[in-house]
C-alpha cells in the first residue's frame, strides 16, 4: 500500500500529492489547532465507524504557537466518506484541561479497480436456428456385422475341431490323521497315546509280519530283535513302554503328544531302513 499525506481544511480532504488515494492506502489525516502559552497538546482515542480503520496512534507536530494532530488511517471503501476527528486535550500547568470539539471531516477515496467502460457488457445474442438432424443410416453398422461373421466363422469352425483338452484326474484325497494337538488341549492324553500306539505298531506289524497286533511290548520287542536287527531296537522299546506307560498309567501323562511326535519322527526312519 502507498502512503498519502492528506490535510484538512474545513469538511475538504486534499492529497498532498495531488491525486486522490485509493482504497487501502495509509492516509495521514492531519488536523491544525493553536496551542495557547502553557499548555501541553494530549491526544485522544478514536474509534471510527466502518470502513475508516486507524492503523496506530497519533502524532503531534509543534510549529511555533500551532501543532498538528495526525492519525494514520485506511477506508476500504470507495466514494466520499465523512469522518469525526476527534478534538485534542489542552492541559495546564494548575490542571486545567480544556477538550477541543470534535471536527468533521471529509475523505475521497478513489476505487483500485479499473474503470469498466459502458459498452463492455455483451449485448444479448439473437435467437439461433434450429439444428438440422443428419440422415441416420444403418449401412455402417450392416457392413461391420457383415465383416464380423467373415472373420469370426473360420475362427470358430476351427476351434471346435480342435476338440477339447483330456479332463485332469481327480485329485487323490488327503490323508489325515486324527486331531492329536486338540485332544491333548482337551486333556485326552491316554487317547493321544492310544492313536500315536496304533501308527507304530501298525508300521511295525507292514515289516515284521510276526510282530501282530496281539503281542505285548515286550513280546514284539522280541520279535522285531530277531528279524530287523538293524532297527534302533532301543529307541523303539523306550517309545513303545512310554506309550504303555501314556494309555494304562494311573496318572495322566504329562507329555503325551510329545510321543506322538516323537512316532512321526521314528516311522521314517523305519520305512527307509525296510529291505
Amino acid at each position: 500500500m502507498t502512503t498519502s499525506w492528506v490535510t484538512l481544511l474545513g469538511l475538504v480532504a486534499a492529497a498532498a500529492q495531488g491525486a486522490p488515494p485509493t482504497v487501502g492506502d495509509t492516509i495521514w489525516v492531519v488536523r491544525t489547532i493553536a496551542v495557547p502559552g502553557g499548555r501541553t497538546v494530549r491526544t485522544t482515542d478514536w474509534a471510527p465507524a466502518d470502513p475508516v480503520e486507524v492503523l496506530g496512534p497519533p502524532r503531534v507536530t509543534l510549529h511555533g504557537d500551532s501543532a498538528e494532530v495526525a492519525y494514520p488511517v485506511v477506508v476500504w471503501r470507495a466514494g466520499w466518506h465523512v469522518v469525526d476527528l476527534p478534538g485534542p486535550l489542552l492541559l495546564g500547568e494548575n490542571g486545567r484541561v480544556d477538550s477541543l470539539p470534535p471536527q468533521p471531516v471529509t475523505l475521497r477515496l478513489e476505487s483500485v479497480l479499473p474503470a469498466v467502460p459502458p459498452d463492455s457488457s455483451i449485448p444479448p445474442q439473437p435467437r439461433a436456428d434450429f439444428v438440422a438432424r443428419p440422415v441416420v443410416s444403418f449401412l455402417p453398422t450392416l457392413v461391420l456385422w457383415g465383416f464380423a461373421l467373415l472373420l469370426l466363422a473360420p475362427l470358430h469352425w476351427w476351434w471346435r475341431r480342435r476338440g477339447h483338452a483330456p479332463a485332469a484326474p481327480p485329485a487323490a484325497p488327503m490323508v489325515t490323521g486324527p486331531p492329536l494337538d486338540r485332544w491333548a488341549d482337551a486333556g485326552e492324553s491316554r487317547a493321544v497315546a492310544a492313536a500315536a500306539t496304533a501308527r507304530l505298531r501298525g508300521s511295525i506289524a507292514v515289516r515284521v509280519p510276526a510282530a501282530g497286533a496281539g503281542l505285548d511290548t515286550e513280546e514284539l520287542l522280541a520279535q522285531v530283535a530277531s528279524t530287523r536287527p538293524d532297527w534302533p531296537l532301543g529307541e523303539l522299546g523306550d517309545l513303545l513302554r512310554s506309550l504303555d506307560e501314556a494309555r494304562f498309567g494311573h496318572l495322566a501323562f504329562p507329555d503325551a503328544i510329545g510321543l506322538a511326535r516323537w512316532v512321526d519322527e521314528l516311522v521314517p526312519r523305519l520305512e527307509l531302513a525296510a529291505p
